[in-house]
């Protein structure tokens, strides 16, 4: 969270993550300046919110663990200078809330504070942190964040993409005469509003979600995913007598979404784009032959050049600067047909997914060596220089999703002459360049393969699935 502590100009950044430690830093040089710890139950910070309260001028900074302890740090002007010394809590206590997203306080009287998890969003008295409403999510849903639009209302975002605005009961309003009572039968929170688009495009991960408030439009809830579009709908304000009305209509009809007012994307905004921008390969193009679509790409600094990997399994080579100027430089230079030169490689059997050029890791890779990674389930080992094919490892049962290299500290000089491959059949391997063959092949993930890392000194290879399970490599051996 970004924050503007008292008594300074500059903003700082309040960090938490998986660790029992918030780092405040400076955000133009990343800079530690002190870290807030704790002496009470010390374990991961899951969910953090700054505050100046109306009656202190102390910042004050609320912490919930994953475990379910608040924290309350109150931070004095003499706390903000660089220092090695942690500053510890000034108040902690146990509420049955574990492994919580997201904390917001009002801002209007800064009495209650919204906790969200996956499952459930609650309601708090910030005074004795005791519960006062909560709310689970519908089956198949995952609360993803919240903010207060008001003293009696709250904004929900879940993991698909919906916002879900709610109306707070009478024990969770401050300015009530029932606040922090029993709540009286059937006084629950209210759905009053629903946002979400019209599409059911199935999206990679969750999408990132931000509550605004602008000055032209108001609160705002804006929404990006992970096929470049962006969705952005203005929260209605509505007053008492509305939200009755609303509540006495729809009680028996279903609730209706409130579509965005702004929607757009990537692939839209290159399409309005008149004339369309120049392609790399532009002229390489035949009009009677469709154009191939850009599948990978890799630039050589070293020597200029740009390597493209294409739909078709062709890889074509052809110098950076000369290609810069005929698409945007006049002059005699675009009326040469065969300018500028380039080189294809034909050697995959459909779609070419990646390309390392391993010299640019590692002087220790010979200069002329390319390696290309196709939905053939191949790998190309390719002579920059001579344009040729010098060997086709074929040892997965899946198309090549990455190319990477290995440390350059592995105790293994073996090792050392090998890259390694991941495929989409979850399998990993290391292949030897100067051996021409595979050294180790790790078969046995269940799940995708989503990252890999090295204890090089212990010739370990650490490989992270999907399903958060971690398996451990002997490079060496090939035993897990």
């Amino acid at each position: 969270q970004a924050y503007r502590m008292v008594g300074t100009e500059d903003v700082r950044l309040f960090c938490n993550g998986y660790y029992a430690e918030v780092i405040i830093m400076n955000p133009f040089t990343l800079e530690i300046i002190f870290s807030l710890s704790s002496r009470v139950n010390p374990d991961w910070i899951s969910a953090l919110y700054v505050l100046k309260p109306h009656t202190c001028k102390d910042d004050v900074v609320l912490g919930l663990t994953t475990t379910g302890t608040v924290k309350v740090w109150t931070l004095e002007q003499r706390d903000y200078g660089p220092t090695d010394n942690p500053v510890y809590e000034n108040e902690s206590k146990q509420i049955r809330c574990l492994n919580a997203l997201t904390m917001a306080c009002c801002s209007q009287h800064q009495r209650t504070v919204l906790i969200v998890c996956s499952k459930c969003w609650q309601i708090y008295d910030a005074g004795d942190f005791s519960a006062l409403c909560t709310v689970y999510a519908p089956r198949g849903v995952r609360w993803l964040g919240g903010e207060f639009l008001a003293p009696d209302r709250v904004l929900i975002w879940t993991d698909d993409g919906k916002g879900y605005l709610y109306k707070l009961p009478a024990n969770s309003i401050v300015e009530n005469k029932n606040f922090h009572k029993q709540a009286e039968d059937g006084d629950v929170p209210y759905l009053y509003s629903l946002l979400s688009v019209s599409s059911n495009t199935h999206l990679y991960c969750s999408p990132a979600i931000r509550f605004y408030e602008s000055l032209q439009h108001g609160k705002i809830l804006i929404r990006g995913d992970s096929e470049g579009a962006i969705n952005i709908w203005k929260i209605p304000e509505l007053s008492p007598a509305q939200l009755s009305v609303i509540k006495e209509n729809d009680s028996h009809k279903k609730l209706a979404g409130l579509s965005p007012f702004v929607c757009t994307s990537l692939s839209k905004a290159w399409e309005s784009m008149k004339p369309n921008p120049v392609g790399i390969l532009n002229q390489l193009d035949c009009e009677n032959v469709p154009n191939i679509k850009l599948t990978a790409s890799i630039y050589l600094a070293g020597q200029s050049r740009l390597v493209i990997g294409r739909q078709d399994g062709s890889i074509v080579i052809i110098p950076a600067t000369q290609t810069v100027m005929l698409q945007l430089l006049h002059g005699n230079h675009q009326h040469y047909k065969d300018w500028p030169p380039h080189q294809i490689l034909v050697g995959h059997n459909g779609r070419v997914n990646c390309l390392l050029y391993p010299h640019h890791m590692h002087s220790r890779y010979d200069k002329s060596h390319l390696l290309s990674g196709g939905v053939d389930f191949a790998i190309c080992l390719w002579d920059l220089y001579a344009g040729t094919l010098l060997h086709r490892f074929c040892v997965h049962a899946g198309e090549i999703t990455q190319l990477l290299v290995p440390p350059n500290t592995c105790a293994n000089p073996r090792i050392l002459k090998c890259i390694c491959s991941v495929a989409s059949d979850h399998s990993v391997t290391l292949l030897s360049l100067s051996e021409r063959k595979c050294v180790v092949l790790a078969s046995r993930h269940l799940f995708p393969v989503v990252t890999i890392k090295w204890r090089p000194l212990d010739d370990f290879m650490i490989v992270g699935c999907s399903d958060a399970t971690v398996y451990v490599w002997q490079m060496e051996t090939g035993i897990y």
